[in-house]
């Protein structure tokens, strides 16, 4: 979310144009030369863009992986498994908005939506992780404890 709140402050989420997935018209604009991009947008604010696409890429691939081992190999742990398997369930959905909020003037509700979403997710990632972080440094503190009143 940062990389996003990063382009939007540039000014840059329509930097990448409407080439979706393609940025400036090539896929990693970080490799080319800045004046064969664009000569509307800075190049902070096409990489600014391009940062954003590319970590909610490979965070989704993430949480694909994460929701798998979660459903299959996580047990006694519904809410963590329920939070992580919806966030990811709704990804889809925000990468559609994403695309649909990436034009000229976006319709506010789109925007909204896709920000509600967005923080849905992060929260639901957080809770999750509050949650077995908890359950892992428990029996941890626990040995340490007990160790160390011995």
């Amino acid at each position: 979310m940062g990389a996003a709140v990063y382009s939007v402050a540039l000014q840059g989420w329509m930097s990448c144009g409407a080439g979706f997935p393609k940025c400036a018209g090539v896929w990693a604009p970080i490799f080319h030369p800045v004046e064969t991009l664009s000569a509307e947008y800075t190049a902070a604010q096409i990489l600014a863009e391009w940062s954003h696409r590319a970590i909610a890429f490979l965070t989704g691939l993430l949480m694909l992986a994460s929701s798998a081992i979660a459903w299959w190999r996580i047990t006694g742990f519904w809410l963590t498994t329920r939070l992580v398997v919806s966030a990811t369930a709704v990804l889809p959905f925000e990468a559609w908005l994403g695309v649909v909020t990436g034009v000229p003037d976006p319709a506010l509700g789109y925007v909204a939506l896709h920000t509600v979403i967005s923080l849905f997710v992060l929260c639901s990632l957080a809770v999750a992780t509050a949650v077995l972080w908890r359950h892992a440094t428990r029996g941890t503190h626990t040995a340490t404890e007990a160790a160390a009143t011995n």
